[in-house]
């Protein structure tokens, strides 16, 4: 099963890899889902004209710092981590001195529609951002153009665009990456022929106690004799 599963996700990884028009510029490609196996919309993707100097990832957490009234200020708690982002900024040039030349409004609409409002789903385009070994997904939080070059009937010759993305995955995805361990949260393990479910209780929630309500969850016929193969659900506890 986990093969399969392997399998499916790095053919649809592979066709991702196909829609990178020119390997190595980045590349940001609209999708209709993420999970479990990206989905592109059919739309062109939009390519840089040229990779960005930076690539600003950032990563934070959250904590209750609340202190109640008239009281000292609590220990920070942890709550959670935060949607990541990422910012860069992409240079549009229509002067032709890098021996490419394109259009700026031109090449500037069709990076909006790309990242922009998708009225069939009533949101922004959920985006798969791919540089080399990099892949980012998410939505366009902003996007800033400054332009610097003009002709002499005002029209941009040269743009630099600074564009930021949030994370955006679906829960599948997220939760995997999380590897969250918490008794608190569903759990699914493979059973193996050296497995016992009174171990595996004991190991997820601290108690083998449990090893009758997750035999109930998965309507096993026996607490003795594991479905080698398959996969057994371990329902949440009460914290």
């Amino acid at each position: 099963m986990i093969a399969q599963g392997a399998s499916k996700i790095s053919e649809g990884l592979g066709s991702l890899v196909n829609l990178v028009p020119t390997p190595g510029k980045l590349t940001i490609i609209p999708v209709k889902q993420f999970s479990p196996v990206p989905k592109p919309t059919g739309h062109p993707p939009y390519v840089a004209m040229f990779n960005p100097e930076q690539w600003q990832l950032q990563e934070s957490v959250s904590h209750n710092t609340e202190r109640p009234i008239g009281g000292e200020a609590n220990r920070a708690r942890y709550n959670g981590r935060n949607r990541n982002k990422l910012a860069f900024d992409l240079t549009v040039d229509g002067t032709g001195a890098s021996g490419e030349k394109r259009e700026v409004l031109a090449d500037i609409a069709a990076l909006k529609k790309v990242i922009g409002f998708n009225g069939d789903e009533h949101r922004t385009n959920r985006l798969l951002i791919i540089w080399g070994s990099q892949v980012f997904s998410g939505v366009n939080e902003s996007i800033s153009v400054k332009y610097t070059l003009f002709r002499a009937n005002g029209a941009p010759l040269r743009a630099v665009v600074s564009l930021s993305f949030i994370e955006d995955q679906e829960p599948f995805t997220a939760l995997k990456k999380l590897n969250l361990m918490s008794s608190d949260l569903t759990h699914r393990r493979l059973a193996t022929e050296h497995d016992r479910l009174d171990l595996m209780c004991y190991y997820i929630y601290d108690d083998a106690r449990f090893h009758i309500n997750v035999a109930e969850a998965n309507d096993l016929t026996s607490l003795r004799e594991l479905p080698v193969g398959e996969e057994l659900i371990f329902p949440p506890t009460e914290k």
